[in-house]
């Protein structure tokens, strides 16, 4: 190869680096526990378009320093983030977010205990889940556990199905078939069963998804839960994205209409699971409802 060769060979492999650089973009935030910053916490990423979370993430942060802030390199695109220490586990509660190429910062992670105590054994479930479910230590009560039998759904809607609410100890029971499954918990202050969290609402995600359910031995299982965070009202506008719609929801007699949400649908029959949906329209009608991209919607 003769030296012209060379310098051009350099200059393209120079290119290719510099082209996949420019679109790396990056998440910067803060890894916590009720009592303030952690270290020591990997923060790991999986593809929108994963199948499952059994296996390695394919990207993952240093771990912390005592300062608890996180900083990972991500390719533009949709992820679900999470984060993991010592006896420690956090999955994002706005999953899967969007990152775009400039980036993302403020993200905060907050880490609960995944070695909490297991009920005891069931005392009629034959196959299935018997768990708890708590808040800070404390059994949460009217807590709803829904089973999801993949990630097709992104863990949103009505899933597979619904245990009924926890009761005053927090437990609840589950019968399933042989299968693996993915937990997550949900309690509305408003106590519906769908719709988006809002702050002061309860979310939670079993560590152990995705969870193995082997016939006659039911999996006991604990999930903490965290409170959402007041910013998730604020930040309507770009919750799920840097695209939005706002207007306002008004009657035949063009007067206002509080209390109602606004559905984005990608089908024109609207028949499916909405895309997204924004929180209920304010006093004033006026509503706000973030999504990733532009493209062709649909509003019911």
């Amino acid at each position: 190869m003769n030296n012209l060769s060379r310098v051009c060979l350099f200059l393209v492999v120079v290119s290719l680096m510099l082209t996949f650089t420019s679109h790396a973009a990056l998440i910067k935030g803060k890894t916590t526990v009720s009592s303030g910053a952690i270290a020591g916490i990997v923060v790991t990423a999986y593809p929108a378009e994963a199948l499952t979370f059994d296996g390695p993430a394919p990207h993952s942060s240093k771990a912390t320093a005592d300062d608890g802030l996180f900083s990972l390199e991500l390719p533009g695109g949709r992820y679900y983030l999470f984060a993991e220490g010592d006896q420690l586990f956090a999955f994002y509660g706005r999953n899967p977010i969007t990152v775009p190429e400039e980036g993302l910062s403020d993200v905060n992670l907050l880490l609960t205990p995944d070695n909490l105590p297991v009920p005891g054994d069931p005392t009629t479930l034959v196959t299935g889940i018997a768990g708890t479910v708590s808040l800070d230590g404390q059994p949460v009560q009217g807590a709803i556990v829904t089973v999801y039998p993949d990630l097709s759904s992104q863990l949103k809607g009505m899933g597979l199905g619904m245990a009924a609410p926890t009761d005053e100890q927090g437990y609840f029971e589950l019968p399933l078939t042989v299968g693996t499954y993915y937990l997550v918990v949900r309690v509305r202050q408003n106590g519906q069963m769908a719709g988006p969290l809002k702050a002061g609402d309860l979310f939670g995600y079993l560590a152990g998804n995705p969870l193995l359910i082997n016939e006659g031995d039911p999996a006991r299982v604990h999930i903490p839960l965290i409170e959402v965070p007041e910013k998730v009202s604020r930040h309507a506008a770009n919750l799920f994205g840097n695209t939005s719609i706002s207007g306002l929801v008004l009657d035949q007699k063009g007067e206002p209409v509080a209390g109602l949400q606004v559905l984005l649908y990608e089908d024109s029959m609207m028949l499916n699971r909405p895309l997204y949906v924004s929180q209920k329209t304010a006093a004033d009608g006026r509503y706000q409802l973030s999504f990733p991209k532009g493209g062709h919607y649909y509003l019911a």
